[in-house]
């Protein structure tokens, strides 16, 4: 995907390369409802005035969004959502992972606040640097002063944690809407499972469900890569996903 500023292509030192399955779509959205409506609506409306729409839900002008959770939980994979529609109406956009800081240098970071949307997956990465600390502080000042952009962030910590040394960026944090992201239920968990499959073309019998789930780690980063160890396994060896197949890849691997 090629991300814009003003209509010229931002070029990045990292290529960045989304996930084709990971849409709003086949989110799982179990108790995140108010946070997945918030970001569709702001993707709906990103090309025209996508700031109306936290108008809307919070009553006031903010142009920061927070999304907290443990790993797992699916933060980058909204993020991935909010630019595969940002990209289909050809608003300007970026995705950045801070998670490979120390392969970019702060400044890319000037310059952003001219994108209708800016995505910033796992700023707690950055925490303790100084330098990409004050970068993401004035980031965030230029963005509120600007008034054209929506900063989404996702990280592991809150903004109040004390890991994040610069006391300026913890507060400038705070001024944005933040939203904790739910782990999901036993029963959702089953259903990202058994949708993830289906992209894949797979069909898992509930025997073979609950197998998969019981007896491998039960994160589900960990549940899809067996489950893409098992798409693989099956196609070599030309075989259904049966719950003989599941126990023979699991059983191999522990």
């Amino acid at each position: 995907m090629n991300s814009k500023i003003s209509n010229q292509a931002v070029q990045l030192p990292l290529p960045v390369s989304l996930p084709v399955d990971e849409t709003f779509s086949s989110f799982v959205v179990g108790e995140n409802d108010l946070l997945v409506d918030l970001l569709s609506q702001l993707a709906d409306t990103a090309f025209d005035n996508g700031r109306q729409v936290l108008d809307l839900i919070s009553g006031q002008n903010l142009p920061l969004i927070n999304i907290v959770g443990g790993k797992g939980r699916g933060k980058s994979h909204l993020l991935f959502s909010i630019c595969h529609e940002l990209a289909e109406r050809q608003a300007t956009h970026i995705y950045l992972n801070l998670e490979d800081y120390i392969h970019l240098h702060p400044q890319v970071l000037d310059g952003l606040e001219q994108v209708t949307i800016i995505c910033l997956d796992n700023i707690h990465a950055i925490a303790g640097s100084s330098e990409w600390e004050l970068g993401l502080f004035d980031l965030i000042n230029r963005v509120s002063e600007g008034g054209i952009s929506t900063l989404v962030c996702t990280s592991e910590l809150g903004h109040a944690h004390p890991d994040f040394n610069l006391p300026d960026l913890r507060s400038r944090l705070g001024w944005g809407i933040t939203f904790q992201l739910q782990a999901l239920s036993e029963e959702d968990r089953k259903t990202v499972i058994r949708l993830r499959a289906k992209q894949r073309g797979l069909k898992l019998s509930e025997p073979a469900l609950d197998y998969l789930l019981n007896r491998s780690d039960r994160d589900l980063p960990s549940l899809l890569s067996v489950l893409d160890r098992l798409d693989e396994r099956s196609l070599q060896e030309k075989k259904r996903l049966t719950l003989t197949l599941v126990r023979q890849v699991i059983d191999d691997e522990s």
